[in-house]
């Protein structure tokens, strides 16, 4: 790299797929650059690589393992979802953020009475 241009190795497809030297400016790099930034709010789905089907499994719990997260899967394993929640973001799914009030859990025994949003807390 210098003051105005970039010098990188690419693939050459047209030739073979041999490997050379690309020199560019620096405004063209960028450019370049963020062709492949996608845009705000736009979502990959991967299916290969850590995440392909066949993977999956084996390699998070190797990425978990190197990543020391043993101490928070065994502190996580035994708690419902807002306990969870609260625990990792300090945040209360189970308060009213418009009043204040606990909410309700509702059960999931359709005989059982199902309040209306507003009646939760």
């Amino acid at each position: 790299m210098t003051d105005s241009t970039v010098t990188f190795t690419a693939k050459d497809y047209k030739n073979q797929g041999q490997w050379k030297e690309v020199t560019i400016t620096g405004e063209e790099f960028i450019r370049r650059f963020l062709m492949h930034v996608p845009p705000k709010r736009f979502v990959r789905i991967r299916h290969y690589g850590l995440l392909s089907s066949r993977n999956k499994n084996c390699k998070i719990t190797l990425c978990r393992n190197l990543l020391g997260c043993q101490k928070y899967l065994s502190r996580l394993k035994d708690l419902d979802a807002p306990a969870i929640i609260r625990l990792l973001y300090n945040k209360d799914v189970c308060k009213c953020s418009s009043c204040g009030g606990k909410i309700i859990p509702i059960g999931t025994d359709p005989s059982l009475f199902r309040p209306e949003p507003h009646m939760l807390c």
